[in-house]
């Protein structure tokens, strides 16, 4: 039997001509549906001269902060700390200071908004019994509120 041979296997390519890709048809390889989404999220962004006020990032040199001075009277107690969502329900992250008539104070600068909080008085929670508003835990204790307006 006769070896059929052609012309293009028998030229061999020169080494500093450049290979040429095979050309597919569009869409090959992708799933219909997935080719438009994914080649529109891989395409860079382009930053335009000057962004539209839709675009402008929020800055959080636009929200202020507040200085909330917390207070408790407790004459007995040998240490107080303050625990909120604030400083991540931190038992000992916010330590309170007693002044020379008895109160233990702390002051934290806090940027508008509703915290929760409780005090630590020697390893026991208690809400602040001055707070205006309380709220029920997953403890099934309450919570201390306080509102922050700027």
């Amino acid at each position: 039997m006769a070896k059929k041979s052609s012309k293009r296997a028998s030229k061999p390519l020169a080494a500093d001509e450049p290979a040429k890709p095979l050309d597919k048809p569009a869409g090959y390889g992708q799933r219909a549906g997935l080719a438009k989404s994914a080649a529109t999220e891989t395409q860079p962004v382009k930053p335009s001269a000057k962004p539209t006020p839709a675009e402008k990032p929020l800055t959080p040199t636009t929200t202020r902060s507040v200085r909330v001075s917390f207070v408790l009277l407790d004459l007995g107690a040998n240490q107080v700390s303050l625990s909120g969502d604030f400083n991540g329900w931190s038992p000992s992250a916010t330590p309170m200071r007693r002044d020379s008539i008895g109160n233990w104070e702390a002051t934290i600068d806090l940027a508008p908004g509703r915290y929760q909080y409780k005090f630590v008085v020697d390893g026991e929670w208690i809400p602040d019994p001055l707070a205006r508003e309380h709220a029920w835990n997953h403890h099934g204790t309450l919570n201390s509120v306080l509102e922050v307006r700027a």
